[in-house]
This record gives C-alpha cells, sequence and structure tokens, in this order.
C-alpha cells in the first residue's frame, strides 16, 4: 500500500511538472530574453510599502513577483543617474517601518539621483508608526506629499524585547547557557524578565547613535538646523496641515496628485510614462570584473534552501563559501565584494565562510564587505578578514561573542503532558551534555566552558589581525557587545562609512581600477536555471515531508500547547556554538 501511494505521488507530481510548471518555465524564459525599452519620457516607480530585501534574490521565479532589493534600488537609480530617457522617481513611502540601515542607503541613493537634476516626488498616506526610519529613507526627496486625512507619528526609535525568563519558571524549564561576555545578550529573552544592566546599556548606546544619525540627516535633506528638526519631530503625531508648518513635508494631496505631478515634470501626462524600477534594466557594465556575492538571514552550516519559490533566507556556508572560491578562481574576477546583512548563526559555519575570504585574499583578489542592516556576531566574523569593511552609520554590528546551550524540559513535559524523556548512553561523561532530559553535570558545565572560551578566543585573536589591531583593544570592546555602524568606525572595526555604492568604488581602488572607469558586476553564485531549480525542490520536499513526519510524531503530545511545542523545536536545534544577536531596531 505505502509503495502504492508513493506511485501515485510520483504520477501526480509529473502531471503538474508538465501542465503547471513547464509552461511557468517557458513564460519565464520569454520574460527574461526580453528586455524592456524605456520610454524616452520616462519616470520610474518605487512602492517602498512592499517588503524590502537586502540582496537580489538569485531564483529563477524571482521575476514572477515585484519585491526588490537595497542593492538592487542603489544599482538602478545609480544607472538611471545617466539615462536621458528617465525624468524622475515617483516613490510611495513605507507606512511602517524599514531597517535603519537600509533606509540611509535607500535615501543616499535618493540623493545621489537628485543630484544629477533629476526629480524625486514622494507621497505618503501617513507616517503613522513612531519609526524614524521610514521618514527618512524618503527625507531627500525634491518633493515629500502627504495625504490630508493622515497622520505625521515619525518622532524617534525603538528596540522591544519579549522577555520569556518568567514564563520558563512557570513551565518549568531550565534554560542554561555559556555566554561571553557580559554583552551577549542573545539569550536573555529566555534566561532574563527585564533587561539587566549590560543589555540595557548596549542598546541604549545603540538607539543613541542611530537618532543622531538620522535627526542629522533630515536635518540636512529639510534643510533645518538640528535642533529644529527634533523640536518638530517631538511634537508627533502631527496632523498633515501641522506637518507642512513644521516643514517636515512640502505639500498636502492624494496619491494621484503627486502622480500627476511626477508625470508633468516628466514632460505631461501625454508624453510620459510610468516604469516600475524593478523592471527597469540596469546594464551589469563592462570592462574588469568585479564579483558581487550577497548573503543574507542567519549564518547556517551546509546548502541553502532548494525551493526556488521560497522566501526564507539564509547563508548557507558551503554555498557562500563556494561562490567566494568560485570568484576567487575566476581569472577574469579583479575583486571581490561581499554584501552581508546577518545577525549571526554557526559558529562553525562561520568559520568556513572566513576561510574562504583568507584564500581569496592570499589568491591576490582584494575582499571588500559591504554591510548591509546587520552584520552582527557571525555575520562580523566573516566580515572581520576582509581588506575592507564598509558600513551605513546604523549599520548594527559588533557583537563579538559567542554562547551555547540548551533548555531542560523534562520536567515540564512530565507536569503538564505526562510524557517523560528517558536515555541510554554509553561513552564519556559528555555524551548526554545536550539532553533536554537533565541538567549539565558540573564537569560537562566546564567542558562546555571550555569550548565557548576557545571559539571567543579565536574570534577576537581572527579580528585583531583582520583589522590589525591589538588583541588587548579587541578585548576591550568585544564581551558581545553591538555597535552602529558609526560607533565601529571610530572603534576600528569598520573602515569607512558608505553603502554598495561606495563599496565597488572602493573595490576598484584595490584592484588598482581606475574610479572613472567602467565594470562588469558578475553575481556570484549565477541564478541557476528553471530545470535545475525545479529538480533541487521536488527532492527537497520528498524530504521536508519526512521531516515533517518526525516533528508530527515528537511533538503531537504537546499539541496542546503551542507555547511548548515552540520551546520543545528550539530545543532540538543547533547542537553547537552560535554567535547571533537578535537585536531588532525600529
Amino acid at each position: 500500500m505505502k509503495q502504492f501511494l508513493i506511485t501515485i505521488a510520483g504520477v501526480f507530481m509529473g502531471l503538474v511538472l508538465f501542465f503547471v510548471l513547464i509552461p511557468i518555465i517557458l513564460i519565464a524564459s520569454v520574460t527574461a530574453t526580453n528586455t524592456p525599452t524605456t520610454p524616452t519620457h520616462t519616470v520610474l516607480s518605487l512602492d517602498l510599502r512592499n517588503t524590502i530585501a537586502d540582496v537580489p534574490s538569485t531564483s529563477p521565479f524571482s521575476g514572477f513577483n515585484k519585491s526588490i532589493s537595497v542593492v538592487d534600488i542603489v544599482r538602478k537609480l545609480q544607472a538611471a543617474e545617466t539615462d536621458k530617457s528617465v525624468k524622475g522617481l515617483f516613490i510611495r513611502a513605507s507606512e511602517g517601518g524599514l531597517a535603519p540601515a537600509h533606509a540611509e542607503e535607500i535615501r543616499q541613493a535618493l540623493v545621489d539621483f537628485k543630484s544629477t537634476g533629476k526629480f524625486v516626488i514622494v507621497h505618503a498616506q501617513g507616517f503613522e508608526y513612531p519609526t524614524l526610519s521610514n521618514y527618512v529613507a524618503i527625507s531627500g526627496g525634491s518633493e515629500l506629499w502627504m495625504q490630508g486625512s493622515t497622520d505625521f507619528a515619525a518622532t524617534g526609535l525603538v528596540a522591544e524585547t519579549i522577555f520569556l525568563g518568567g514564563l520558563m519558571e512557570k513551565f518549568g524549564i531550565i534554560p542554561q547557557f555559556e555566554q561571553f561576555k557580559e554583552y551577549k545578550n542573545a539569550v536573555n529573552i529566555y534566561t532574563e524578565k527585564t533587561y539587566n544592566a549590560p543589555h540595557r546599556e548596549a542598546t541604549t548606546s545603540l538607539l543613541d547613535s542611530i537618532y543622531s544619525a538620522f535627526l542629522a540627516s533630515t536635518a540636512f535633506d529639510r534643510k533645518m538646523p538640528v535642533e529644529a528638526i527634533k523640536a518638530a519631530l517631538d511634537q508627533a503625531p502631527l496632523s498633515a496641515e501641522a506637518a507642512l508648518k513644521a516643514k517636515l513635508i512640502d505639500k498636502i494631496g492624494q496619491p494621484e496628485e503627486a502622480l500627476d505631478a511626477a508625470l508633468t515634470r516628466a514632460g505631461g501626462a501625454d508624453k510620459a510614462s510610468v516604469v516600475e524600477l524593478a523592471d527597469y534594466a540596469a546594464s551589469a557594465g563592462t570592462g574588469p570584473v568585479i564579483a558581487l556575492i550577497g548573503g543574507e538571514g542567519a549564518i547556517v552550516t551546509g546548502e541553502g534552501n532548494t525551493d526556488p519559490f521560497s522566501q526564507e533566507t539564509s547563508i548557507a556556508s558551503d554555498d557562500f563559501a563556494g561562490a567566494i572560491r568560485d570568484a576567487t578562481d575566476d581569472d577574469d574576477v579583479k575583486a571581490i565584494i561581499l554584501r552581508v546583512s546577518s545577525p549571526g548563526g554557526s559558529a562553525s559555519a562561520s568559520d568556513q565562510i572566513w576561510a574562504a575570504v583568507e584564500r581569496a585574499k592570499k589568491a591576490g583578489k582584494p575582499v571588500v564587505v559591504s554591510m548591509g542592516a546587520y552584520a552582527a556576531s557571525g555575520g562580523y566574523y566573516v566580515s572581520t578578514g576582509a581588506d575592507a569593511i564598509l558600513a551605513m552609520p546604523s549599520t548594527i554590528t559588533g557583537s563579538i561573542g559567542v554562547f551555547n546551550g540548551k533548555f531542560v524540559i523534562n520536567d515540564a513535559l512530565n507536569r503538564y503532558t505526562g510524557a517523560n524523556i528517558a536515555a541510554i548512553e554509553v561513552g564519556g561523561p559528555f555524551a548526554n551534555a545536550y539532553s533536554a532530559a537533565t541538567p549539565y553535570t558540573n564537569s560537562q558545565k566546564l567542558a562546555m566552558n571550555g569550548a565557548v572560551t576557545r571559539i571567543y578566543e579565536d574570534f577576537t585573536s581572527k579580528v585583531a589581525a583582520g583589522r590589525r589591531l591589538p588583541i588587548a583593544r579587541v578585548l576591550e570592546m568585544a564581551k558581545g557587545r553591538v555597535w552602529s555602524g558609526e560607533s565601529a568606525k571610530e572603534l576600528g572595526l569598520v573602515d569607512q562609512i558608505g553603502g554598495i555604492r561606495a563599496a565597488i568604488l572602493k573595490a576598484k581602488a584595490l584592484a588598482k581600477i581606475d574610479a572613472k572607469d567602467s565594470i562588469s558586476l558578475r553575481t556570484y553564485p549565477a541564478v541557476e536555471d528553471p530545470i535545475t531549480a525545479l529538480s533541487k525542490a521536488f527532492g527537497a520536499s520528498a524530504h521536508s515531508a519526512k521531516t515533517l513526519a518526525r516533528a508530527a510524531t515528537v511533538l503531537g503530545a504537546l499539541a496542546g500547547d503551542e507555547r511548548l511545542s515552540q520551546l520543545i523545536s528550539q530545543s532540538h536545534q543547533s547542537k553547537g556554538p552560535v554567535m547571533n544577536e537578535p537585536v531588532r531596531v525600529r
């Protein structure tokens, strides 16, 4: 019966492939080969209300959705600066919040675009969240419009943390972790009930640095003193009329009116055409080759997600290190840019990527890191050996530290479900160290501390060597503490403030390519062909089904309590040291 069901499933998947996926592939292929032309009076459009990724997708089916990345926005607007067909840009502002560093990099792209004489008209249906990032992203526009019936509430920044220490106590779950060191606050959400002193100190300092950078940017864009812009923002929430009077916006009107204004400036509605920035064809350029390798999300070992339709992102060490090695071995490549946007992850995966960077440098290929929204902990580990590191003022970076541990859940299982974890082990005293049934023994605690100590010492020594800093200095600013890009620059953890555009210039300089010369930006890994991507997807789907079946068996007893199920799931994840910094700023 089992084999019969497998056969039926295979036949069904074959029919899906023939009648559904093959036509999709053909459509995608036709779309890819037909590059749209840009009308002579073009207004590019960008909707920041959509999800904005950090790096372009490498999925062969990414063209079916209109999502766009920060890297794409910067690169396409740079290409449009010299395109005589493009007259300006129309933006729908985000109503929620963008990552601070993303907001800054988009803002700089608008400032650069506008400096060539082209216009940027922005419409906001209110800034209804207190976060400043969505306002900073568009404050450099030529005209800021806001709908009259909405409010301007952008006023500051918030880092909000849900602490589960009390919940752990209630359920009888014991979180046991080794943290290096006192600022390594990633696991505080499980062990504490509120911010402890180091956690509060580091987060407050981070917010202060980002807020100061935001005030400076918006004051420059709005041509107001910093004190005046702060005073205006402190009055939020403001009506549209009050925001206009405070010079935070330029005009009040509906989205259609703002778009009409953009079309008029581009030559009139009868001549001008609107082209989505995602559809605008920006050439990869010609000339010497510079490799661009982008990674976004948690750093994990092995290969990445093989589902070409998935929206999940991660930096898989086999894939990322492999891309670096391929670019290193390509004789055409003169320099390598790593775009890193990650809060951290596996220590061993981070080390694998670090080693690939070292190999590239030994081969004579300069390596430049462009940090995205985050490049903290493992994200900083993979970056530290680069020839140059660039970050935006509000990039969250540093967090040079490590933690390891587990949840002891057997008492909770027994208390609430009657279930019990029993184990039979052979081998040394460390054999059951990761068991969720019992706490660490004293010898296991010592062993865990020793393992985490070795990783921390290795991490800090790599930072000292890569950043050319005395180890004593590194140990002072490590301790797991996060820094803004601006603070990291002052400390020597970052070389230069700037985004992907500045990183390309730096790569040119290190590769001895004149700044004015054209280059070919080649993406690694290359986008797979649709057939290969689908083949991998089907293999992954079968594996995923088996995995889900196993998980359902294990967690079935806990179906009545979702919180416990989530904690069990977490306790069965990484069984090794982790470098992760989950700070989120909005």
